[in-house]
């Protein structure tokens, strides 16, 4: 089914490259665009009402990039509340959410790929929430288990954001992890 959806949307992708720290979506905007990373890393994540910056999850090469929930508040007009950000320099692909959206109300394959995509983010999002829930080192580990091979490619801040502690309590952990080692 992958292949098949592929060469459906390849007349709606267009190639992008964003450098390491610009936006592939900002809060405020209204999000218009669906990201397909051929390689980078990006990052979504919002920000707290008292100002603190909180990532969501990472995405990376052969993934898709974006808010879902802020593509469907487009429809209604409203603005995103997270944004998506080049972690590293990021190379891919611009699906414009409208016209894909158009394409999969006519097309029964593209419907059935979307809510099998919808069904497994929805998954990861409870499996996430759940190791949310442990301590930090528990989520270190996950992250590391999530994510093999990221740790190296972006910040120990961003890292830290990920996990919802300071960055330097990132480094107390990094600190006794390496002598449990």
């Amino acid at each position: 089914m992958y292949d098949e959806v592929t060469v459906l949307l390849a007349p709606l992708a267009t190639p992008v490259s964003f450098r390491k720290g610009e936006f592939l979506q900002r809060i405020g905007t209204i999000a218009q665009n669906l990201y397909w990373l051929h390689s980078g890393v990006a990052r979504t994540g919002f920000i707290t009402e008292a100002g603190t910056e909180v990532t969501l999850h990472f995405v990376t090469d052969g993934e898709p990039a974006a808010s879902h929930d802020d593509l469907l508040r487009a429809r209604d007009g409203l603005p995103a509340q997270h944004f998506v950000v080049a972690e590293t320099a990021v190379h891919g692909f611009k699906l414009d959410w409208a016209a894909y959206t158009a394409m999969r109300e006519t097309n029964s394959m593209l419907r059935d790929y979307y809510l099998k995509v919808s069904e497994c983010s929805i998954m990861e999002q409870a499996r996430r929430m759940c190791i949310n829930a442990s301590p930090a080192q528990g989520r270190l580990a996950a992250f590391r288990r999530e994510y093999p091979g990221l740790e190296q490619r972006i910040s120990q801040k961003v890292v830290a954001s990920f996990l919802g502690i300071t960055p330097q309590y990132m480094s107390q952990l990094l600190r006794s992890d390496g002598i449990d080692k």
